[in-house]
């Protein structure tokens, strides 16, 4: 009964879309952290392969939007990765906050409130 009420529904999509967003956010981290690291390719993962999140396990890859090559290799643009990590942590703060919604209709339903 439990794995019914947990499997299904919006549940799944949103535990998916928060493993997405906390891995793309570990990575445009990783990024700044290497702005000045000779020879570092920015990586991420790339938003319009997350229906494939759904899919499988995330894999990273070369940024799409990565800067121009550095003389010394490096690609990391400071302004594109923080931008991408505000837009990355929005995404994060929706799914949190629509599954902390899903959650207290949960209690609500099990505790026999009924929801106006």
């Amino acid at each position: 009964m439990l794995n019914r009420l947990f499997a299904g529904g919006s549940l799944p999509a949103l535990e998916a879309m928060l493993t997405f967003a906390s891995a793309r956010q570990k990575l445009i981290a990783t990024n700044i952290a290497n702005v000045d690291t000779a020879g570092y390719r920015t990586r991420d993962l790339a938003t319009p392969d997350f229906s494939g999140v759904l899919a499988r396990t995330l894999r990273d890859g070369p940024a799409a939007d990565a800067g121009i090559l550095k003389p010394n290799g490096n690609n990391v643009d400071l302004e594109v990765e923080m931008s991408k990590m505000v837009r990355n942590s929005a995404l994060h703060s929706t799914a949190a906050s629509l599954l902390a919604q899903q959650f207290a209709m949960l209690r609500e339903a099990v505790a026999g409130h009924v929801i106006s």
